[in-house]
């Protein structure tokens, strides 16, 4: 497999690995999981080192993505419209709530974590943006793919997809995860209760474009020890009121 890669197709396989837990690697665990000779990914390594696209943590070696990659992302991020005033927005939800709210969008096929906001949290759940989300647990996933036409091309996409279980709540079943979907189109928003971290719950509202395509999600996530009565109704209605808000802005 190694002779049939390019350099720079090894080099991608890299970062992207490193974009993903633990987010800290050794040269010889990089080389075994991606199944690519030691000595070229030393090579490589190296050469991201001297652009700064990765750094290697002088006493334990394990190399993790560099400051070159943040100002990649920002850059990116930085492109999409209207981007502060959706920071704004989502800031104005956390600081309402005091729960940790972010901002998801569908790219090419990914769900990915754009914005996290847990400024008002004592515990800090610890989403990350730019971390890729399943289609079957979560808000974010959830409330996006429910959205998802062609209905038929969906379905296609639920059955073909790895419903692993996350906690003993996640839904597995994919005729289960159907009619979950089914059931946030009807309702205008999701729930994940325990599906995807024992004592959290999620609730996530989907975000339009000026044609009424669901791209994104505002979802809000929550510990259940600190909810008090009827506070997550009044944390539903601020995230689909946000969610509204970003759907004016998009074009």
């Amino acid at each position: 497999m190694d002779s049939k890669i390019t350099s720079i197709e090894k080099t991608f396989m890299i970062l992207k690995r490193l974009a993903h837990e633990p987010y800290e690697m050794t040269a010889l665990e990089l080389s075994e999981e991606l199944k690519i000779n030691r000595s070229t990914v030393h090579r490589i390594l190296n050469t991201l080192k001297n652009q700064m696209l990765v750094l290697q943590n002088p006493f334990n070696k394990k190399y993790s993505l560099g400051p070159e990659c943040y100002h990649i992302g920002i850059a990116y991020l930085s492109n999409q419209s209207n981007s502060e005033q959706i920071r704004y927005i989502l800031n104005d939800i956390a600081m309402e709530t005091k729960q940790s709210v972010g901002y998801a969008m569908l790219i090419g096929g990914k769900i990915i974590n754009i914005y996290e906001i847990e400024n008002y949290q004592p515990i800090k759940i610890g989403y990350r943006p730019g971390s890729y989300y399943p289609i079957h647990c979560g808000v974010y996933g959830k409330t996006i793919m429910a959205f998802y036409e062609p209905i038929e091309e969906l379905r296609e996409i639920v059955y073909c997809s790895d419903l692993y279980k996350k906690t003993p709540y996640t839904i597995t079943d994919p005729e289960e995860l159907l009619k979950e979907y089914e059931k946030i189109r009807k309702n205008g928003y999701a729930i994940s209760d325990e599906e995807s971290l024992l004592g959290a719950i999620g609730i996530g509202a989907p975000v339009r474009n000026s044609k009424g395509k669901v791209i994104a999600c505002v979802g809000a996530a929550c510990l259940k020890s600190n909810l008090g009565d009827g506070e997550l109704e009044f944390i539903k209605n601020k995230v689909i009121e946000g969610a509204q808000k970003i759907s004016k802005l998009l074009p």
